[in-house]
């Protein structure tokens, strides 16, 4: 009864909440604002469209509850006067024995100055800023051992504003799907691996009339001169991870994300957008398949993935000769075919690849009837 009593008398900043974001109210919609000193800009003011319907929010009792909000602000207005299509503000709380994701940022501009694959593929950042009260703070006060392990810190960085992959379907959405894992490619032979690749990461921008493919977030990436384990984290997300992470072997970081686990994510994500969306826009529930993949825990969502890469079955409301599903039927086959192979080698858990490895996996896929049809479309498509 005590510690209930004690609870009730919190106030926000009592639970974590950092009371440097203060509400307001903007055309009559909840947002909030905050000013931070910036040793080049003076003052950096920022204002969050916490309402807006373009918010996008990952909540949970785990996680880095990544919040990405519109976002105004004078002083980076001012200071960047061509941003035409707005800007936005991601804020969460990350690892703090990470490498930040706005130095793996600085990392990707240097390959990006030097490689045309990366070059405008990435994501633009405009200005960040790390706040200097982590968890541990909390963990120390309470007498925790180790109260670092697992300490998590507040990062906001305000990006250009893009635009979502899933808004796109037949050659526009192959041509930036593609144009992103060029981009991919390069950056993990140079040493930053992404290991996230999921719909919500691919995102484009449109110049002088063209749709430039946009390989974006890097908060759970790694670098390959980092010291520790990082190859063997748990990263990505459920629906899109490969089968060899979606096992107890691999939920237990016993197997090594390596580069063809993230192309295999790419054919998972143009698997879910292409037979979940129908023109750019979301079918609805009951006429659209995979829905379970999102509630499902791994393994489950693993042995359903393996099911339909083994038998192909065409899924709901898909009819056989889409050309979306001709074209991930063969994607499918290949990934069946190449992991048959591994296993009749045992090589499930081999824990190097060579860029030749990497080279002669896209090539198979570029292999396919389906991708020679999307790389020269037909004019209705």
């Amino acid at each position: 009864m005590v510690l209930l009593y004690a609870l009730q008398r919190f106030e926000l900043h009592d639970w974590g909440r950092n009371k440097a974001f203060l509400p307001v109210q903007v055309e009559g919609e909840q947002s909030h604002k905050i000013e931070i000193g910036d040793k080049d800009l003076g003052t950096v003011d920022l204002l969050l469209h916490t309402s807006h319907k373009e918010r996008v929010t990952h909540y949970g009792l785990k996680g880095r509850a990544t919040n990405v909000i519109p976002v105004t602000s004078k002083a980076l207005a001012k200071k960047y006067p061509d941003i035409q299509d707005g800007m936005v503000a991601k804020i969460f709380w990350g690892d703090a024995s990470r490498t930040s994701e706005a130095k793996i940022l600085e990392k990707v501009k240097e390959i990006a100055n030097e490689h045309e694959s990366v070059k405008g593929h990435i994501p633009e950042l405009l200005w960040h800023h790390t706040f200097t009260n982590p968890t541990s703070a909390f963990r120390e006060a309470l007498g925790i051992l180790e109260p670092t392990t697992g300490s998590h810190v507040l990062y906001i960085l305000v990006f250009r504003k893009l635009h979502p992959i899933m808004k796109l379907h037949g050659y526009e959405l192959f041509d930036v799907w593609y144009q992103c894992i060029l981009c991919h490619i390069t950056l993990w032979k140079k040493g930053v691996h992404h290991r996230d690749v999921s719909p919500p990461n691919l995102m484009w921008y449109k110049k002088d009339g063209k749709l430039i493919g946009v390989l974006n977030d890097y908060d759970v990436s790694s670098l390959a001169n980092e010291p520790g384990p990082r190859g063997n984290e748990r990263t990505g997300t459920v629906p899109f991870m490969v089968l060899d992470l979606l096992t107890k072997k691999g939920q237990r970081g016993e197997v090594k994300h390596l580069y063809r686990h993230d192309l295999e994510s790419f054919v998972w994500c143009f698997t879910w957008i292409s037979m979940r969306y129908k023109k750019g826009v979301l079918r609805p529930q009951g006429s659209r398949p995979f829905d379970e993949w999102a509630t499902l825990d791994a393994v489950a969502c693993g042995e359903k993935k393996t099911s339909l890469q083994t038998h192909k079955e065409v899924p709901k409301g898909t009819r056989q000769n889409h050309p979306g599903w001709q074209f991930i039927r063969e994607c499918l086959f290949v990934l069946a075919r190449r992991q048959l192979l591994r296993s009749e080698m045992a090589e499930l858990t081999q824990e190097s690849e060579s860029e030749s490895d990497m080279d002669e996996f896209l090539a198979s896929l570029k292999g396919t009837k389906g991708w020679a049809k999307f790389s020269n479309p037909s004019p209705e498509q």
